[in-house]
């Protein structure tokens, strides 16, 4: 494979060569030029083409020794793919998948302070689009799954670092399409993804809380068509779509959030209720810090997204259209479907007129267990170096590739073991995304602890 001129900018610092306490699994300045160099390649999600990005992990890999195999989804749609195998006869277990994205959501220039694929740092922070989603995580993986190596870990089943495409737009030619084309080089027992992370003040005031995602809400995403008659601007009627979409949403939005109903995210096919992730976490956590991410994982939500209308580009100001049209990203607790929350949408828009489209859906939530080994050392590394935390299962409001693996019966948890604001967390997806460097160092440190506990024979 051909790498250009990526080769020469990767600067290599040796890791350290026991893991005593105060130590860390990378120097801090290669942290630093891998974020930079990774955040630096512009991954935008369209055209989402990832092939740069696939030839600066695998020149990473390739330096160590190990193997790489890529895969192309489709053109541009570079997927890698690592393997560490086991060192003992027969393996304990399936393997275990570092899993990230490469690509990330669109930047709109104009409105960023600081060049978003510039990887600008100010004091302890990167800043640039992917920083904390999920380029951040995604070096954490890398440095953990090298120090396995390096170490030359007992390993008692093999270990994957899978990067794919395509997340930020369903997954169809990234996670999925691996699923669907190459199980069997992956077949895992556990995938440790994105999804949770540390706070001390998101999840509640003062209080350290670390949440492991195990499920997460169903996405629905539906348009709301509303039609009429086109005409002369000078002259209103009651066929302006406008004015009908206009007050059904109106109506849909003035009523207040769904909470979770009493067999959200419950474990099916039980002969005794069971407490849901939301119970339990409620129970670890006490009383929840009031914010837009707490609101979401308690609450099913509507998010009005875009509406399109008008004749003419610009907008003819003067013209009635026929047409006028919404967007709604809906994010469903687990344990509604989703004919029960169209239905809902139905009843709240209180126009039988209004045609609804259905988008997208992702599948019905699947939880995972959180009494499992890796969980248990995920938790250990977190609580070695935090007493104090408080690290709890949860359920997150946004969707991952982890929801293609549960389906599967994998084991998958999301966690970014840094800890992080909740302004940085409201950063994501927006145009001051950053993330702290010595967040991303340690959560490289508590992978690797919590790989090695789980991996030992």
């Amino acid at each position: 494979m051909a790498f250009g001129c990526l080769l020469t900018f990767v600067s290599f610092v040796p890791f350290v060569s026991s893991m005593a306490a105060g130590q860390t699994v990378a120097g801090f300045d290669e942290l630093t030029r891998l974020l930079k160099e990774y955040v630096a390649i512009d991954t935008s999600n369209p055209p989402g083409d990832t092939r740069r990005a696939a030839d600066f992990l695998a020149a990473i890999f390739e330096r160590e020794g190990i193997p790489v195999t890529r895969y192309e989804s489709a053109p541009g749609k570079a997927i890698l793919y690592a393997r560490l195998k086991a060192t003992v006869s027969p393996p304990a277990g399936k393997a275990i998948i570092l899993l990230h994205h490469m690509d990330v959501v669109p930047a709109d220039r104009s409105q960023w302070r600081l060049d978003p694929f510039g990887a600008t740092i100010e004091g302890n922070e990167l800043w640039g689009r992917g920083a904390f989603d999920m380029k951040g995580q995604g070096i954490a993986h890398v440095l953990a799954f090298l120090m396995l190596k390096r170490e030359r870990v007992p390993l008692a089943r093999d270990v994957i670092l899978l990067a794919e495409p395509d997340e930020e737009v369903g997954g169809a030619l990234g996670a999925r399409w691996m699923i669907a084309n190459h199980y069997a080089e992956l077949d895992p027992e556990y995938v440790i993804d994105e999804g949770g992370f540390g706070s001390r003040d998101l999840f509640a005031a003062g209080k350290l809380v670390y949440g492991i995602s195990v499920a997460e809400k169903k996405i629905v995403w539906l348009k709301v068509r509303a039609e009429g008659v086109a005409g002369h601007g000078s002259q209103p009627s009651d066929q302006n779509p406008n004015d009908r979409l206009v007050r059904a949403l109106g109506r849909l939005l003035n009523e207040p959030g769904v909470r979770a109903q009493a067999s959200a995210d419950r474990p099916a096919n039980r002969l005794a209720p069971q407490p849901s992730v939301l119970d339990i976490m409620k129970a670890r956590v006490g009383t929840f810090a009031a914010n837009k991410f707490t609101n979401a994982i308690q609450h099913s939500t509507i998010a009005l997204t875009w509406i399109r209308s008008g004749v003419g580009e610009p907008p003819k100001i003067n013209v009635i259209p026929s047409v006028a049209e919404a967007g709604l990203d809906c994010r469903v607790l687990p344990g509604t479907t989703k004919d029960q929350w169209i239905d809902e949408i139905k009843r709240r828009l209180g126009d039988p007129a209004l045609k609804i489209e259905l988008v997208n859906e992702s599948d019905d939530p699947v939880v995972t267990p959180h009494d499992t080994p890796l969980y248990r050392n995920l938790e250990g590394a977190i609580t070695r170096r935090h007493p104090d935390a408080v690290v709890t299962p949860m359920l997150i409001p946004y969707g991952t590739d982890s929801n293609a693996f549960r389906p599967k019966g994998v084991n998958s948890y999301g966690i970014f073991p840094a800890i992080l604001s909740a302004d940085t967390v409201s950063s994501m997806h927006g145009d001051a995304e950053r993330a702290p460097l010595d967040g991303i160092r340690e959560a490289a440190q508590v992978f690797f602890e919590a790989l090695r506990e789980t991996l030992a024979k």
